[in-house]
């Protein structure tokens, strides 16, 4: 599915089924991890592979950051579809297996959920064969009939719409394609058109506005069960409060 919307040039195209062991071996340290890869996924597939030499874009290098080629990897799921926390962990898992940037793919008959993941180099490690995940960035399920939002984000996808200066800006590119999904769909609007006077801030803004949406989307959450769950009338009160504080705080940032 992701593969055929980035529409990578042929050069950049590969078909190479990566062993589920080796994945598996970076968690040997988390019996839950390792299984959790062998109840939930059926295959894995490196399907893109961009390098300087295949892509004529420069790599990056310097004291904190790698980008000396990047990856499309697709993992197929077995069903039943994982739960919510463990596809988190599914991305989380392979993100830290492979040293080098990242578009994760996890799929199924059915549609597919992506993930980005910010790295950097690991300073423990002087040969630099690791990188540190430091933020994971993950899209909500991507059925195979996509509502309007979806359309237009999976649209700015394509390969060709990217910044090529760099293997870096080649992936902060498609990063600011997530984060301004992410915002709009956090926000509950139909496209991204709809907001697209919002998104002239830089990427970094971008991204600490969809971090303060999803914190308090995630705190009035579970201060609705709190107060749902609640017998005293005084904390209920006190609860409903908040809740309306935050509300006026989310409905700013909106």
């Amino acid at each position: 599915m992701l593969l055929s919307l980035l529409q990578l040039p042929d050069a950049c195209r590969v078909e190479h089924k990566i062993p589920k062991k080796n994945i598996a071996e970076h968690a040997r340290h988390s019996s839950s991890a390792a299984r959790l890869l062998q109840q939930a996924v059926e295959s894995i597939h490196l399907l893109g592979h961009i390098t300087p030499n295949n892509s004529n874009i420069a790599a990056h290098q310097d004291a904190e950051l790698e980008y000396l080629e990047l990856m499309l990897i697709s993992v197929r799921l077995k069903e039943p579809l994982p739960a919510a926390g463990q596809l988190k962990q599914l991305h989380q898992l392979l993100h830290q297996s492979i040293a080098y940037p990242l578009l994760l793919e996890l799929r199924n008959e059915r549609g597919a959920q992506w993930s980005l993941a910010e790295k950097t180099i690991n300073q423990a490690s002087p040969e630099h064969e690791q990188l540190v995940v430091q933020e994971l960035v993950v899209t909500d399920w991507q059925s195979e009939q996509p509502n309007e939002l979806q359309k237009e984000f999976q649209h700015s996808l394509r390969f060709d719409q990217l910044d090529h200066a760099s293997l870096k800006t080649l992936y902060l590119s498609l990063l600011g394609c997530f984060v301004r999904y992410l915002t709009a769909h956090s926000l509950q609007q139909t496209t991204l058109a709809d907001a697209a006077a919002r998104y002239d801030q830089d990427l970094e803004q971008q991204h600490a506005k969809l971090r303060k949406i999803q914190q308090l989307q995630q705190h009035i959450k579970t201060l609705q069960t709190q107060r749902d769950s609640c017998s005293q009338f005084n904390e209920k009160v006190a609860i409903n409060l908040e809740l309306q504080r935050l509300t006026r705080e989310l409905k700013e940032l909106s």
